[in-house]
């Protein structure tokens, strides 16, 4: 027992570089404004955010939706501006953590006002700002009267890594419980019918129909990788991230699904750390040798 306590004191006390993480607290937030301005452009904010009594489209409302009984009609708009200037803060890092507080309650409201678009997503990221709320991600590319620390405790970065893992994982296994044809080496594959789906792609199905073999790769693949995301937990993670930032750029390129593969690929810095450090160290280095130049 006293091996295993002394084990999580050093995992606890580890420490790392500040700037993958600091990253993805600047990557996150941008990711979130985005995806709500959007929405702004789309002239829907007071369509989602407000209840039917109200003017709203949805007619349920989460039990967990508090602000609309402050004001039916302004509790949904005043959330979705506080989200944006709470994003905004936290992504400068300017009083970082009140503005996560603020920001991710209105944020969830929401989600509660119009439950059906809290995506996954959203969730995730949600974790995330909650994840940097207890960390020092603030001490480094950040607009406020804080010592600048470049090594920081590393939990936080193994929170991320095994939220990870379970979205990863979990996505895997429900794929082959729910469907078995990913695996299978017959028939229509199971990606061709998601990617050509006109509700959520651009794909033609009947331009990409002779490329059957390559989407029956493409499904095994995917199961292997999100299967194998157990590897985010070893020295081997940032190239399984390689292969994993590549399904989520062919999935933004190919479908439709909002603001998804931004936001996971936002998370990525804290996986792909020892080639972002090696390219800070690699810049350093040519500025010093630029400076030193006569």
């Amino acid at each position: 027992m006293t091996r295993v306590w002394t084990w999580w004191l050093a995992r606890c006390e580890r420490e790392t570089d500040v700037r993958p993480l600091a990253l993805v607290r600047i990557l996150v937030p941008w990711m979130v404004i985005l995806d709500l301005m959007r929405v702004l452009q789309l002239g829907l904010v007071e369509v989602l955010f407000r209840p039917e009594s109200a003017g709203g489209l949805s007619s349920f409302t989460d039990d967990s939706a508090l602000i609309h009984e402050w004001s039916p009609m302004w509790a949904g708009p005043v959330a979705f501006w506080v989200t944006i200037g709470c994003m905004l803060l936290i992504s400068v890092g300017r009083w970082m953590k009140p503005a996560i507080l603020m920001g991710c309650f209105a944020y969830a409201q929401l989600g509660h006002l119009y439950p059906p678009g809290d995506r996954a997503i959203d969730r995730i990221l949600r974790c995330v700002l909650l994840f940097l709320l207890f960390s020092k991600a603030d001490r480094w590319w950040a607009f406020n009267a804080k010592e600048r620390l470049q090594r920081i405790p590393a939990w936080p970065v193994d929170l991320i890594k095994w939220m990870l893992v379970m979205v990863y994982m979990s996505a895997g296994m429900s794929k082959i419980l729910q469907q078995p044809a990913w695996m299978a080496v017959d028939g229509m594959p199971v990606l061709y019918r998601i990617m050509t789906d006109p509700l959520a792609s651009d794909m033609d199905p009947a331009a990409w129909a002779w490329a059957y073999p390559l989407f029956r790769f493409g499904s095994w693949a995917t199961i292997i990788l999100e299967i194998g995301a157990v590897l985010i937990l070893t020295r081997w993670c940032h190239w399984w991230a390689i292969f994993g930032a590549l399904m989520h750029l062919g999935i933004a390129a190919t479908m439709n699904l909002g603001m998804f593969s931004w936001g996971m690929l936002a998370l990525y810095p804290v996986l792909l750390s020892p080639w972002i450090l090696w390219g800070f160290q690699r810049w350093e280095e040519k500025k010093g040798l630029a400076h030193s130049t006569p």
